[in-house]
Formats: structure tokens, C-alpha cells, sequence
């Protein structure tokens, strides 16, 4: 079995859902995922992506039987930086005091 996180876009998952049907597996939507019943390698799931023009998204393996299928962003992107000793994640100007803590060691 191998699950599909679409992250909320309803749309995709729909054409996920006939894409994969028509490719002969048996699909459910379960908690806002796809799940498929059979193991699905991911250059299926790319081969998806680009038959329906999604460019920017990318699938990414999560664990033995799980993908998400997102348009990748920079944490920067988000408002988001992370210190570079420790790789904690917060907000920029969050970071900047937490860098001090560093300092104090």
C-alpha cells in the first residue's frame, strides 16, 4: 500500500485519482490522502506531474509507503531562518536571540 499527501489541493488529488485508476490501481482518499493498493515507485507519481503541467511540484519520499507532493519553498520564504550552529528553526528575529545562546557556551 502507498500513501499520497497532496497538501490540501483538491484539485490534484482528483486528478491524481483518475490518473492513477486509469493506470489500473485501485485508489481510496482516506484523511486527505490517496492511497493506492499497491507499492508505487515514484517516477509514477512524476510521471503524473508531468502529464498535468505541475512543473513546480515535487514529490518527496517520506517513509517506505508514504509521498508528499508539494511545491518545494525556502524557509526564508516563509519568514522562517534557522540557526547555523545547531539548526533550530524559528522566526528570523527569533533566531538572531537565539544565536546568542551560543555565545554564553
Amino acid at each position: 500500500m502507498t500513501t499520497i499527501d497532496c497538501v490540501g489541493n483538491e484539485k490534484m488529488q482528483e486528478e491524481l485519482t483518475v490518473f492513477l485508476r486509469n493506470e489500473g490501481h485501485s485508489v481510496i482518499h482516506e484523511n486527505n490522502l490517496v492511497v493506492i493498493d499497491k507499492k508505487l515507485s515514484k517516477s509514477e507519481i512524476d510521471s503524473f506531474l508531468k502529464q498535468t503541467d505541475r512543473s513546480k511540484h515535487k514529490t518527496t519520499f517520506v517513509d517506505a509507503d508514504s509521498y508528499v507532493i508539494a511545491i518545494p519553498v525556502a524557509i526564508k520564504d516563509i519568514g522562517l531562518d534557522s540557526c547555523e550552529f545547531c539548526g533550530y528553526t524559528g522566526y528570523t528575529e527569533l533566531i538572531a536571540i537565539h544565536r546568542r545562546s551560543h555565545q554564553a557556551l
